[in-house]
């Protein structure tokens, strides 16, 4: 909602004097519809519903062995750090909303009625910690990781199955991904000061990384539980290497920052009430220093020098020698709890679009969604390309074990041009228009060609 607006109306004639009546505008114009009987629609039970619906399936499950998740009904469950408590919902500054509550994981998983037990005095230990640390003035995810003491994780290692991890992250302009700048005269003000100062202080690796508190409470988790699942809050790039080849770490899920309900979708996902299917918007590399945008961005205070040209994101992993390597998990993928059938159809040309039909099997014991995803492999003529342009996506319905979906994806050819900077002009260079069909970027099969035999400006 944006800010609080007052206006002035009509004056209203109350006995020869004038009075100016006001009206705030909040209470009416960021509300509409309303409904049949005057309610609001924004915050509305219906909004609600949908915010957590929405949360639920945008999280994407990247790693799951030994079918780790979805938990059992009854599963004993020990929850790991500040995380579960100190939960953050979205980003700050112009990105933050105000709202009447915010649920965490712990929430969403009492407020299930008994789908697993939960170690409380754990879950107490951190509720006072934050309880603490907010009093002093500390915001969501800008909170240190209070150390556990040997009783606390005797306790937890006693009574619970399994161990949930939770990692939360905030993200906000002057807050994330902090530098130490001060070239070129430029002075800091003095809340970028202590804005950089509380960073250092809680992210003494920087905020992609662990923090030593972090690390220190994951190795402890790791050394007396032999399955521990991961849940990530975090609204940005974070490091994954720690977890992504570590046999006790068999499961994770990027639950990303869901709104006041989003602990409520993180439950519903973890414990199979939800079967996700999000699949990741970006490439997640094994460094920081892998990603190239790294090297200038700290650079200067007054620019940002975007090295990368057209390889922006994904197009770098999937196009530059030797980038691919890096690649921890690549650009669209993730996980569910069923498996899945894509078959290709057929392609044709209609309307100026390119229409691929591909159906999908839900080959697996849940019901489930899945993500078909079409890239394009445009040929390498004068012009530099990408090897894969994503052109194209579409999620199925809820399907039953045994059940399918015809998808009809439409690939407008605009999307097939390249820009030529000297005649400044779009156009389709001559040769093989390749259409990758798969489910990522990486996992991927040929499914129809288009030829062009001269160059077309379009």
């Amino acid at each position: 909602m944006g800010r609080v607006r007052k206006a002035i109306c009509a004056p209203e004639n109350t006995g020869g004097k004038l009075k100016m009546g006001k009206w705030q505008r909040s209470l009416y114009q960021p509300v509409l519809p309303l409904g049949k009987d005057g309610k609001r629609v924004t915050g509305s039970a219906e909004h609600i519903a949908l915010s957590r619906k929405a949360a639920g399936e945008g999280m994407v499950l990247v790693k799951n062995e030994n079918e780790t998740l979805p938990l059992a009904k009854g599963t004993k469950v020990a929850l790991f750090g500040k995380g579960t408590i100190d939960y953050v919902k979205g980003g700050g500054g112009s990105g933050d909303v105000m709202v009447s509550y915010v649920h965490n994981l712990y929430d969403g998983l009492k407020m299930q009625e008994s789908a697993v037990q939960i170690y409380e005095p754990l879950s107490d230990f951190y509720r006072t910690d934050i309880r603490h640390q907010y009093e002093k003035g500390a915001a969501p995810g800008m909170t240190g990781e209070p150390e556990l003491s040997p009783e606390l994780a005797d306790g937890a290692k006693a009574f619970a199955d399994v161990a949930v991890v939770v990692i939360s992250r905030f993200s906000g302009e002057g807050w994330d991904r902090k530098c130490q700048i001060t070239e070129e005269g430029y002075e800091l003000f003095e809340d970028e000061k202590k804005q950089i100062e509380l960073s250092a202080s809680i992210f003494e690796n920087g905020d992609f990384c662990l923090t030593n508190g972090e690390a220190a409470m994951v190795e402890k988790v790791k050394a007396n539980f032999k399955n521990v699942i991961v849940v990530m809050n975090v609204g940005g790039m974070v490091d994954t290497s720690w977890f992504k080849d570590c046999k006790e770490i068999p499961a994770v899920l990027m639950a990303w920052q869901g709104g006041m309900e989003g602990g409520l979708a993180a439950a519903d996902v973890v414990t199979g009430d939800v079967n996700p299917s999000g699949k990741l918007v970006d490439t997640y590399a094994a460094t920081l220093e892998d990603y190239p945008s790294t090297e200038n961005f700290h650079k200067s205070v007054y620019y940002v020098d975007y090295n990368e040209d057209i390889y922006v994101g994904y197009r770098y992993f999937e196009t530059i020698p030797g980038a691919a390597e890096k690649v921890n998990y690549p650009f669209g993928f993730g996980l569910s709890y069923t498996s899945f059938e894509t078959e290709v159809l057929g392609a044709e040309e209609k309307d100026g679009k390119i229409v691929v039909k591909a159906a999908v099997t839900n080959t697996g014991k849940r019901a489930g969604k899945e993500v078909v995803q079409i890239y394009a492999a445009c040929p390498f003529g004068k012009l530099k390309k990408e090897r894969k342009r994503l052109v194209a996506f579409g999620k199925t319905a809820l399907l039953q074990p045994g059940e399918s979906e015809t998808l009809h994806l439409k690939v407008p050819t605009v999307l097939l041009e390249s820009y030529r900077t000297g005649k400044a002009v779009y156009c389709m260079e001559a040769g093989d228009y390749d259409f990758l069909v798969g489910t990522s970027s990486r996992d991927v099969t040929l499914a129809a060609r288009l030829t062009l035999d001269k160059t077309v400006e379009t």
